[in-house]
């Protein structure tokens, strides 16, 4: 039997009340501009940033080196925690970035906040952007 995997959507309005229990003026400003936004890909980042503290994403970069490719653009929901080595070039846009991290990605990685990304994707259309998470 052939099981698919189904991705639950979120709407704005649960997006909406899950961001009154958050504490941080950053993570609330960036979920309420992800909220406005109209292509279904920064909701589906602000599901992820939505999502309760014992459940938030925090990615090593090992991972991020074993599922991206090169010149791809890579959205982390989360923090990036610095376990591993970058071997090709991509661009990063994250919500938090440990220092050390910040500091192993900075030869193969551009990085960037994921509001940056937001005010770029104009400009980026025949890209192809993924969510890590």
């Amino acid at each position: 039997m052939n099981k698919k995997k189904i991705k639950k959507t979120i709407s704005k309005r649960k997006i909406g009340k899950r961001l009154k229990r958050k504490s941080s003026p950053e993570l609330k400003q960036l979920m309420i501009t992800l909220k406005k936004q109209q292509k279904p890909i920064w909701r589906e980042v602000a599901k992820y940033l939505a999502r309760p503290r014992r459940k938030a994403i925090a990615v090593n970069i090992d991972k991020i080196n074993k599922i991206s490719k090169a010149d791809e653009i890579i959205i982390i929901p989360g923090k990036i925690i610095s376990r591993g080595s970058l071997n090709h070039r991509i661009m990063i846009a994250a919500f938090s970035i440990s220092k050390t991290a910040r500091e192993k990605l900075a030869k193969n990685a551009t990085i960037m906040d994921v509001k940056e990304l937001i005010e770029k994707s104009p400009q980026l259309k025949n890209i192809k952007i993924r969510i890590i998470t």
